[in-house]
């Protein structure tokens, strides 16, 4: 063979040989991203686990049929670093749903994300699907429902600054809303001149908590008893009772006993100082006492201006409650009257009483408020604090069997302020009224899913500490960096 054929040859085996390792890497390379879109685990490795999903959550997803839609309307203006830390945070978290609903083989939930102003078409097709144009929203929809979401629904403030991100909760309550085949019933009593959940008056109007309440797929519907056939429908799962100014019938009175005894009903009571209300032998038979006086603190941590009381002390190991005492959140109300334990009603073994909101160590229960020139605490006449603004109580059924089954459950607030229209939004309000539903309603598994505390990194430098730092970024790092440079060309050279 000649040395041109065997120079032919050779360059064929080269091509040969090239050919195949080109195959072999594009196989490789296709082979791992099979793999990666079929096998694949995200890790989260944030210090505070602040996306990773709890057993309940996993668990709803896992139970997914219908495809569920997430879809993130974005601002156009991004350079804000807050509104750019939020995004972030909802993206992470988005990913987890959308990972754990794909290795699960549940029904898929798919994210959108789009800028309102700069796809104009999808924001026209926003507003034709669920009415919605503005940015900053997460809407959750599927089979024919929504629920839109603002981003400060995802963190719990106190003041300006931020304090736990409840991503996973507000996410998973969305998620249950637009899939779960019916909402909850809730009645709201009138005829005694209650709050009224259609009235937009920013001081006495609860439009925004029906608002509020109707996105989270409750169904909201008035009741009347004082007619002479008046009773509480079947389908109530809840009866809330929110500032009356007037006493309620006795006839009424006991139609409430009767759907609390008997039924095993839920409500929520939420009366304001000054008014005479006729509960007292329902509170009595479920051993709350809620006397007519005014709670007052002279605390300055405690008192705002215009009267208004900051409530900070709350049961840590009660469900409603536990993340507010976790979190140091707070709460602001107006004129509240004590509620409390009554030591002085039967006992009873299967009933249990707890007082989960109050005041400081310097609050008291004023019983002189009418006379300014009485107002200040009194031993022997005043109720000492700390004092209790918020008592929950429930019984227990002994069924036939000897197991104890949950039954009534009522919630009585001293003040029907802490929901009106300028408070609703206001610190961690709605997030207790909220909270107080789900207990209500055994929608524990809601109340289970903590927020995440945001951690805050502060470095604190003396002067000195300062320019030494300084130093070490602009000569020892980039010297470093001339040594090790100087050092391989040295290598090279020898």
């Amino acid at each position: 063979m000649s040395q041109l054929e065997n120079y032919k040859l050779s360059r064929w085996v080269h091509r040969f040989h090239s050919t195949i390792q080109f195959i072999l890497v594009v196989t490789l390379f296709l082979g791992l991203n099979i793999l990666s879109l079929t096998h694949f685990k995200r890790y989260d490795i944030t210090e505070d686990r602040r996306y990773a999903l709890s057993p309940e959550t996993i668990s709803y997803i896992q139970e997914l049929d219908e495809k569920v839609r997430i879809i993130v309307t974005e601002s156009a203006d991004l350079n804000d670093p807050e509104l750019r830390t939020r995004y972030l945070d909802i993206k992470n978290l988005v990913k987890e749903y959308e990972y754990i609903a794909k290795i699960h083989g549940a029904g898929p939930i798919e994210p959108e994300y789009i800028n309102v102003y700069q796809q104009r078409r999808l924001a026209q097709e926003l507003v034709d699907e669920f009415g919605v144009s503005q940015p900053n929203l997460i809407i959750f929809a599927s089979e024919g429902k929504h629920r839109a979401i603002e981003l400060d629904e995802l963190y719990e403030s106190e003041g300006l600054e931020k304090t736990a991100f409840r991503g996973e909760q507000v996410f998973t309550s969305a998620l249950l809303d637009v899939t779960s085949p019916k909402g909850n019933t809730i009645y709201f009593l009138e005829g005694h001149g209650e709050r009224d959940i259609q009235s937009v008056d920013p001081i006495a109007g609860l439009s925004q908590l029906a608002q509020q309440l109707e996105q989270r797929n409750f169904e909201l519907r008035t009741l009347n008893l004082t007619g002479a056939d008046a009773r509480v429908p079947d389908d109530a799962d809840l009866l809330v009772l929110a500032g009356p100014r007037q006493p309620l019938l006795a006839r009424e009175v006991t139609i409430l006993k009767d759907y609390l005894n008997d039924k095993a009903g839920r409500l929520i009571v939420m009366i304001d100082p000054a008014v005479n209300n006729n509960l007292g032998d329902l509170f009595y038979q479920w051993g709350v006492l809620a006397e007519d006086m005014l709670v007052l603190d002279r605390g300055p941590d405690y008192n705002m201006n215009g009267g208004d009381l900051l409530l900070r002390r709350f049961d840590p190991d009660h469900p409603i409650t536990k993340s507010f005492a976790a979190n140091s959140l707070s709460v602001l109300v107006g004129l509240s009257r004590p509620v409390r334990m009554d030591i002085g009603a039967p006992v009873d073994d299967r009933l249990y009483v707890n007082p989960i909101v109050g005041g400081s160590g310097t609050s008291w229960g004023e019983r002189f408020y009418r006379d300014e020139t009485q107002i200040g605490y009194q031993e022997n006449v005043d109720l000492p604090g700390p004092v209790s603004v918020v008592v929950v109580s429930e019984r227990s059924i002994s069924s036939d069997l000897g197991i104890d089954i949950p039954g009534g459950r009522l919630v009585v607030f001293g003040t029907s302020e802490l929901i009106t229209n300028n408070r609703l939004k206001v610190l961690g309000n709605f997030t207790l009224f909220l909270n107080t539903l789900n207990w209500a309603l055994n929608r524990n598994n809601l109340l289970a899913i903590s927020p995440k505390p945001i951690e805050k990194l502060h470095i604190t430098l003396s002067q000195e500490e300062m320019n030494k730092l300084q130093l070490a970024i602009l000569l020892i790092m980039p010297g470093c960096s001339i040594l090790f440079g100087t050092f391989v060309y040295w290598l090279r050279r020898n």
